[in-house]
């Protein structure tokens, strides 16, 4: 059986490398280690094997604003005694995380709560953060904002950094629990879906123009030597960045309404 973990790309860097990765004792296979450079710092490992020792742990894009939240890491204390701790919280709004690339990744604010323990440290980058209302995994620690508000990469940024992740393995509407307290209006759920619709239809339009401008970046460096060319090249790239900037503003626009709505 094969196990799949997340963890972060630095995170593998720093044990030293894609042969060293290890969980619980078993060596790890980064199966798409590139996350990184894809606007998220996420890698995907694999262990052959049962891992009877680690409890799954479902994925969901079902979190809300409000919800309370737990995750758990390693830190060293003023000893160096390396220790295992839960933080606890509720979450905060979403935001989107733009790379010098212009790609985006949707991401939580974490708000400790005063009564935790303990606060969010270097260790628990990596760590999944689930949502108590559902137990699902809605996102990975990524950093300290500032005393008791930190940040989670959404668990949606998995599909951008997996190419070949199986089908459902993202749960997308929230469980059912036998009764109808909680269940979403009809109509909001219809509203919700309509969004999604157009949200999905402006992501696809910002991703043709970036692939666009990645082509006619080729071009330029191609042409280097033909300044005529290159200055045509230059006016193509600009009007297709010109293009870009309402999809981008309306992408913006649709999360918010549908991060409002659920």
């Amino acid at each position: 059986m094969r196990n799949i973990l997340l963890k972060f790309c630095k995170v593998v860097e720093a044990v030293g490398g894609l042969s060293k990765v290890k969980v619980s004792r078993h060596l790890a296979k980064v199966i798409e280690p590139l996350g990184d450079k894809l606007g998220c710092d996420l890698a995907v490992l694999a262990v052959e094997g049962e891992l009877t020792d680690i409890p799954p742990l479902k994925l969901g894009v079902i979190a809300h604003k409000g919800n309370l939240f737990a995750a758990a890491g390693f830190y060293q204390d003023d000893t160096n005694t390396r220790k295992l701790a839960e933080i606890s919280g509720k979450l905060g709004g979403t935001q989107i995380i733009v790379d010098r690339e212009g790609d985006r990744t949707p991401a939580w604010n974490l708000e400790i709560s005063d009564d935790s323990e303990h606060d969010l440290k270097a260790g628990y980058s990596g760590s999944p953060a689930v949502d108590k209302t559902s137990g699902y995994v809605f996102g990975v620690v990524a950093q300290l904002i500032s005393q008791g508000k930190g940040l989670a990469i959404s668990i949606e940024a998995l599909e951008k950094v997996w190419w070949g992740m199986p089908q459902n393995l993202i749960s997308k509407s929230k469980p059912d629990t036998g009764g109808s307290k909680g269940h979403m209006n009809p109509a909001k759920q219809r509203q919700i879906e309509r969004l999604k619709k157009e949200l999905n239809l402006a992501e696809n339009q910002c991703k043709e123009l970036h692939e666009l401008i990645e082509l006619t970046d080729v071009e330029i460096n191609e042409n280097r030597n033909d300044l005529t060319r290159q200055h045509m090249l230059n006016m193509r790239k600009e009007r297709y960045k010109q293009e870009l900037k309402p999809y981008e503003q309306k992408v913006e626009m649709l999360l918010t309404e549908i991060g409002e709505l659920g």
